[in-house]
């Protein structure tokens, strides 16, 4: 089997390596499809530590990583695995320890992987672990019926919140962003309202969803949201939380990570095959494995959203 593996910042390699056959407990998955998570790519390949941008990876990187986003076909299970059988079309829920996805073929554990019914293509499903974590951080929220929502960022997270906070029940759903050509797109595609940040006047909100991680965009959030704020996206810098705040009773929360149960993977397929949740618009772009260095331009430039590789043929 082929894999992709960075072995310095700017540098990369595809080799080739034994396929390890799955552990008693284990699937094996054919990956037809992987995406792109833009800031792992774009820190690991900077010579960054995802959370800590003073510490530079330990290199070379584990095969494959830090692929995570994919969709596949089982064609192994092992004597152990009840839920899964050879022949299911399947995505990854999570996978972020190594060896990572941007390989051919790669293990996982039947909590990792969902299955896909037939009516999901392979390009809506590739960012399912995505959209498993901004549900997460959504359902945080609680009823959010008749309630009105300020999403911070048009990245591929920000993106799917617009979307999937309005299926949820909110009344008013507005995404911000200063990105002015990533604004028209996702206008263009009739899947929310999104704006500049310096358009929103003197609109106020219910609710609160950060998809940026910056402490400027969370304190921007702030002094905009009436009850609750989650932030969703890595947090980099301190936020004041002022005494005005407390007064009012504004609840200001991180995003809290847990195991996605079988009900909440009855939600997210209800979302995306029923409601019309669009996933496949977060993959703009196609560029093979074996071109990763083009990869990381479209990411850093903001041209693309996410791009996306077919391991099989693109190695």
């Amino acid at each position: 089997m082929k894999s992709l593996q960075i072995i310095g910042k700017g540098n990369y390699r595809i080799i080739e390596s034994e396929l390890a056959s799955p552990l008693e407990d284990q699937i094996t998955v054919l990956i037809h499809i992987v995406s792109t998570c833009p800031r792992w790519d774009m820190s690991m390949m900077g010579g960054k530590d995802m959370f800590d941008a003073s510490k530079e990876p330990e290199y070379p990187l584990p095969l494959g990583f830090p692929g995570h986003e994919m969709a596949g076909t089982v064609i192994e299970v092992g004597s152990k695995v009840t839920t899964f059988k050879v022949g299911d079309r399947v995505a990854a829920l999570e996978h972020l320890v190594d060896p990572g996805a941007y390989a051919q073929y790669l293990n996982y554990r039947e909590h990792e992987l969902i299955k896909l019914p037939d009516e999901i293509s392979w390009k809506q499903a590739v960012s399912f672990e995505l959209l498993k974590c901004v549900l997460i951080g959504l359902l945080q929220f609680g009823d959010m019926r008749g309630k009105s929502m300020l999403v911070s960022g048009l990245g591929p997270a920000g993106i799917l919140a617009l979307q999937a906070a309005k299926l949820l029940g909110a009344e008013k759903v507005t995404a911000v962003d200063i990105n002015r050509e990533r604004i028209q797109f996702v206008n263009s595609l009739g899947i929310g309202d999104a704006m500049h940040s310096d358009d929103l006047g003197d609109d106020r909100f219910d609710l609160g969803y950060d998809c940026v991680g910056a402490a400027a965009s969370v304190q921007s959030m702030l002094e905009r949201i009436d009850h609750h704020l989650v932030i969703f996206g890595v947090l980099k810098g301190e936020v004041r939380y002022a005494d005005h705040l407390w007064f009012k009773g504004i609840r200001l929360e991180s995003y809290r990570y847990r195991r996605f149960e079988t009900e909440d993977q009855a939600l997210l397929l209800d979302l995306v095959v029923n409601k019309g949740l669009n996933t496949e618009c977060l993959q703009t772009h196609h560029v093979p494995l074996t071109q990763y260095e083009k990869t990381i331009s479209l990411l850093q430039s903001q041209q693309a959203i996410k791009v996306y590789a077919y391991p099989q043929t693109d190695m």
